[in-house]
């Protein structure tokens, strides 16, 4: 590595500090740092080389950084078993910043878990999240030039989050976990946080609140707010008054021109301006090259509901439906629509967001459990797996019956490249047409990516 260490005076937190180049950003975020430290474990202090972990950091930037002493080894019979924790590391002065830095505006930022990348000028997060994307398509997926489009970016990168679960501690006031511990850092707004949550928020941070969490949801286009617990009848006048649409058990949300009813654990996406963006690019990712089913004619839009077009016979399954967001899309196209979502309250509001639509069929499992016994049946698949990505016999189905045409909806693109890599490689069944990257978690590590298939013998 190309950095280079000096010991200083002891740090801020009984540790010590070291003037370092920072080097290569990690996929968490952090930057690499070597130092050369005193190993006094042994019977004789030894210089030994560590790499350390640095948030807040920017690769290039010569920084001072403090380093927390090591913990001593715990007395007793579990000394064996004893295992230190990470070192917390934090940089107490820039001496060469990197063109790529900017001003983080939260005042938390480094010591927060919530971002990562406040301290990053946006348009370098567009380029490191797209080479994180095509790093990992080239070293799990196995694809030496995938064809990997330019990231979406978010037109407004700040305020965008719908969705905040805030810890409280035991004062009863709402905040955001210090980075890697369990301490609550009290918060009365969160820039990445959106206008109404923050206004909802500047309320409850004035008043105790339960423990051990406060939910907020709200519509960015609705503008109702939804809070789980419910708040007391004195603290709910105060944010109706501060002009806050409040509900208990449910809130709507408007995407595409399309009403969707959520409760407080179901799945949405918490950028709906990204989610507006994200919608047609999985509508036109699995209509685009699905030719009409032979024999099909136009169709008048009822009761199918595929509004003029001549897919009405062609059948799409959403799978990991949630409240049918992509569901309810797709079926306004094509004859036949199959949701599968296994949570309880998710199929709830499935059933209420689908009830004027015809053409979808809502089916209450797991996804590994009853795409096997569709994918035959299928013309088109959307796929929006939780982070772990799809299990193996969903892969495994769809080797056996392939689909003419997939879209596969990603919040990790380290397990879209392992189940690309199967679908795409280990059975050489599906053709990889493209990976759209979309920034729906501006300043943080997180990364959205959809992805296209196509069937291999098309």
């Amino acid at each position: 590595m190309m950095q280079q260490e000096r010991p200083q005076s002891p740090g801020t937190r009984k540790g010590q500090q070291y003037i370092v180049t920072l080097g290569a950003m990690t996929r968490d975020g952090d930057t690499l740092a070597e130092i050369r430290e005193q190993d006094e474990s042994g019977e004789k202090a030894e210089q030994q080389t560590r790499i350390l972990h640095v948030p807040a950091g920017l690769p290039g930037e010569r920084v001072t950084i403090s380093v927390e002493a090591a913990a001593p080894p715990r007395a007793g019979r579990h000394r064996r078993r004893w295992k230190p924790h990470a070192r917390r590391v934090e940089i107490s002065e820039i001496h060469q910043p990197s063109p790529l830095r900017t001003q983080a505006p939260c005042p938390v930022f480094g010591t927060c878990g919530g971002c990562q990348l406040q301290h990053m000028r946006y348009e370098a997060q567009l380029e490191w999240k797209w080479s994180i994307v095509r790093q990992l398509l080239q070293e799990i997926g196995g694809f030496a030039d995938p064809p990997l489009l330019e990231t979406v970016p978010c037109d407004d990168p700040w305020q965008y989050r719908n969705h905040m679960r805030f810890s409280v501690n035991c004062e009863g006031q709402p905040g955001l976990t210090a980075r890697g511990t369990h301490r609550v850092l009290p918060l009365t707004s969160c820039p990445i946080a959106h206008a109404h949550i923050n206004r909802a928020l500047k309320v409850l941070s004035q008043v105790a609140n339960a423990r051990p969490q406060v939910l907020i949801r709200c519509g960015a286009a609705s503008g109702q707010v939804l809070i789980q617990p419910y708040p007391t009848p004195e603290v709910a006048q105060q944010l109706a008054a501060s002009g806050l649409d409040l509900r208990s058990e449910t809130m709507e949300e408007v995407l595409a021109g399309e009403t969707f009813r959520i409760r407080p654990s179901s799945f949405f996406q918490t950028n709906t301006a990204q989610a507006e963006k994200m919608a047609q690019m999985v509508l036109h990712g699995v209509l685009n090259g699905l030719a009409p089913a032979r024999g099909a004619t136009t169709c008048s839009g009822a009761p199918c509901g595929c509004q003029g077009d001549s897919r009405g016979n062609l059948t799409i399954a959403d799978a990991y439906c949630g409240v049918g967001t992509f569901a309810l899309l797709l079926a306004r196209h094509v004859g036949r629509v199959i949701a599968i979502e296994e949570s309880a309250s998710a199929i709830k509001d499935a059933q209420w967001n689908l009830r004027n639509v015809s053409n979808i069929d809502i089916l209450k499992g797991k996804t590994e459990d009853l795409l096997p016994g569709l994918a035959a049946q299928l013309d088109g698949l959307v796929l929006d797996p939780p982070r772990a990505g799809c299990q193996q016999v969903v892969l495994d189905s769809l080797v056996q019956h392939p689909i003419k045409r997939i879209v596969y909806v990603s919040c990790d693109p380290a397990t879209l490249a392992r189940d690309l890599h199967v679908l795409c490689h280990r059975h050489p069944t599906y053709r990889l047409c493209s990976v759209q990257p979309l920034d729906m978690f501006p300043q943080t590590v997180h990364i959205e990516c959809m992805a296209v298939l196509e069937r291999n013998d098309l």
